[in-house]
Order: C-alpha cells, then sequence, then structure tokens
C-alpha cells in the first residue's frame, strides 16, 4: 500500500467535471491517482472541509478508487479550492497524521505531497520508520526540505507546472517502490513508462 499525505482540493473548472459539482484535484490527487493507474492501492491521509466541496471530494476519490478511509473533515475549514493560500488550508497536524498511520497497515510508501508543519513531518517520518516504508517528500520548486527529511526521503522538485506529467512520473515512481525495487530501479522504471528522459 502507498500511503499519500496531504490535503485535496476542490476543482469545479476540471475535464472531469460538469462546471457544478467540483471534483478532486490537487498534487495529492494527481499522484495518488497515477499510482492507481500503475496498479498500486492508495490511501490519502489528509484533511478537507466538513461541507458539501468535501462531500464532493470525497465521493470523486472512492469513483477514482483512491482510499479515504483516514481523511480528517475538519468543521472549522472550508475544502480549499486550487487557488487556495497555504494558510488556509485546512489542519494537518501531527496527531492528525499520527491517527491517520496508525488506522492503516502495511504500507510500504509514504509519500508527502506538500511540504508539513514541523509536528506533522515528524509523526509522518516516524510512522514511515516504523513500518520500514520508504518516504518521498515533493518539495516545491526553490524550497529545501528539513534537514530530517533530507536525510531520510528521496526527495523530489515539483516543477511550477507541467500540465501533470511530475505528478505523473511520482505516482509511478512510488508504485514501482511498492513493488519492492530499489529507490534507482524505480525512478528509472517511471521515467520510461511515463516518457521522462532518465539520465544517470
Amino acid at each position: 500500500m502507498i500511503v499519500v499525505l496531504g490535503r485535496p482540493r476542490a476543482a469545479r473548472f476540471s475535464p472531469l467535471s460538469d462546471g457544478t459539482t467540483p471534483v478532486p484535484a490537487g498534487m495529492s490527487v494527481a499522484i495518488a491517482g497515477a499510482a492507481v493507474a500503475a496498479g498500486a492501492r492508495v490511501e490519502l491521509v489528509g484533511s478537507i472541509g466538513d461541507d458539501d466541496a468535501g462531500d464532493a471530494v470525497v465521493v470523486g476519490l472512492a469513483r477514482a478508487r483512491i482510499g479515504h478511509a483516514a481523511l480528517l473533515r475538519d468543521p472549522e475549514a472550508a475544502t480549499p479550492g486550487l487557488d487556495t493560500p497555504p494558510e488556509a488550508l485546512p489542519r494537518l497536524e501531527g496527531a492528525d497524521v499520527e491517527l491517520g498511520l496508525g488506522y492503516l497497515a502495511d504500507f510500504r510508501v509514504v509519500l508527502l505531497a506538500e511540504p508539513l508543519e514541523p509536528g506533522a513531518e515528524t509523526a509522518a517520518i516516524d510512522g514511515a520508520t516504523f513500518h520500514g516504508a520508504h518516504i518521498v517528500a515533493i518539495q516545491p520548486a526553490g524550497t529545501t526540505p528539513s534537514e530530517r527529511l533530507a536525510a531520510v526521503a528521496t526527495v523530489l522538485e515539483a516543477p511550477i507546472d507541467d500540465g501533470g506529467a511530475f505528478e505523473a512520473l511520482v505516482g509511478r515512481f512510488a508504485a514501482e517502490l511498492e513493488r519492492g525495487v530499489t529507490a534507482a530501479e524505480g525512478f528509472a522504471h517511471a521515467t520510461v513508462a511515463t516518457g521522462w528522459e532518465h539520465t544517470a
């Protein structure tokens, strides 16, 4: 199993939406969907608002075969849209991550689809370490991961916008790791499968 940590967004203007009902979107959803398409079982651990948009996101995740058993519904926040700034996102704290990972079992990959606050990052690292899982972390372009995360994770820098190719690569990479290959082999396989050129 792959656990993707991140807060799903709700998008009304998407190829998958009819323009009125929001659909799940954002980095965490795109990566999870790519991993599912590659044959992996995925659970998304994160948070959304306890609102109509959140309901639509849950339905959309189920339709996409993305597990969401540990998705927190935050009654004090709105389900974010694609343009919601980080400071307005629903909470995702250390206790939330610890609870979510504790609810799941037998995961082989933990993927941080967004930078997490220090307590949540620590809970993710500790949970992955306890289960012997690979850690993959997505870092926004031009930013630096924490020293602890850089020491234990495969850190990938997200491009500003590449039309979804990066998310497809990361999802496939996670699926390869979940199959038990090394990070180097998995990345090589993923680059070939998604049409990226791999250089040593």
